[in-house]
């Protein structure tokens, strides 16, 4: 049985006007989200299902990290515009690409700022199905890169019509669920659109060197985000030139390597924040477990971050 089936026609609908709220909502998915970038969030998700599918459209106003598993016996199908970067498991994802993952890959994307996108799940099973009748062939895709191409200028329209898709099943959720006709034809045309788009006559690029160099430095900040991290000695332990690790690691990221340290951290201390029981823990305590030994300048960055203090965001947990 597919994972979506106990689904079909569940339709979520969710506005948000914090990231406290959206990272509580990421969290029953598994998923979780930290802000990267300054100032005032908004967002939505928006989902639909059908047996063999799930189609989702997110949107971020501020640059987010997402972290997390794949659905287990799916292909998921990720695409996005946004104004800034976007990249997944440290290789940039562009505008006529379709990130693909399964079960076996981690949700690893850095959004340096505000980002629409939309997501395909689709159970294993019945894409390899589907695609073999679409194209005579079996299903494959480059599982290094982990991408698939679309076709010329195709990214806008593809995100367009899977947009409008959602929003007519969202519309028609009770048909969707009582109609078997009108479910199978719901199906075929989503199949339609992902394979109508496709262009396996391109393929994406192998990794550039720079984007290998800031990957590496990237992982190394997040596994010690708690200490104090010296770019020069990075720099020379992997025998790089300080600035075309900035360079790289920019031209990624849409930030500096200290930028997002310091973004990342003040993330995490943000989400701990939030899971924390402020009858059982203060400010001070769990600051001082992320590496922050300036209470003041820790709270004067937070505050610019989050646009809260941080006594407003352990506490409104108990509210």
């Amino acid at each position: 049985m597919s994972i979506f089936e106990p689904f079909v026609g569940h339709v979520i609908d969710l506005e948000f006007d914090t990231h406290e709220a959206m990272i509580e909502a990421a969290l029953q998915w598994q998923l979780e989200e930290y802000q990267l970038d300054r100032g005032s969030f908004s967002g939505y998700i928006k989902i639909v299902h059908t047996i063999h599918t799930q189609i989702a459209n997110t949107f971020r106003s501020n640059g987010v990290f997402v972290k997390g598993n794949t659905p287990p016996n799916v292909y998921l199908f990720a695409s996005g515009e946004s104004e800034g970067k976007i990249t997944h498991n440290g290789m940039n994802v562009l505008d006529d690409e379709l990130v693909v993952l399964t079960d076996t890959d981690q949700l690893d994307f850095i959004l340096s700022s505000s980002v629409d996108d939309v997501i395909v799940a689709v159970d294993k099973d019945f894409l390899n199905t589907a695609y073999e009748k679409y194209f005579n062939k079996p299903f494959k895709y480059n599982t290094f890169t982990k991408r698939i191409q679309l076709k010329d200028n195709r990214g806008k329209y593809f995100r367009s019509r899977l947009k409008g898709m959602l929003a007519s099943l969202m519309d028609q959720n009770e048909k969707l669920q009582n109609d078997p006709d009108f479910h199978a034809k719901a199906e075929d045309e989503i199949m339609q659109i992902v394979f109508d788009n496709l262009d396996f006559s391109k393929s994406r690029k192998d990794a550039l060197e720079s984007e290998i160099n800031a990957e590496k430095i990237r992982k190394h900040i997040e596994k010690n985000f708690k200490d104090n991290i010296s770019i020069n000695e990075l720099c020379m332990s992997e025998r790089l030139s300080e600035r075309t690790l900035r360079s790289g690691f920019k031209n990624l990221f849409g930030l500096s390597p200290k930028q997002y340290h310091k973004n990342f951290r003040l993330g995490k201390v943000h989400h701990a924040f939030l899971k924390a029981d402020p009858a059982n823990e203060s400010v001070e305590h769990i600051a001082y477990e992320h590496g922050f030994t300036h209470m003041g300048r820790f709270a004067e960055n937070y505050r610019s971050m989050f646009g809260k203090p941080p006594s407003y965001t352990l506490k409104k947990i108990s509210s």
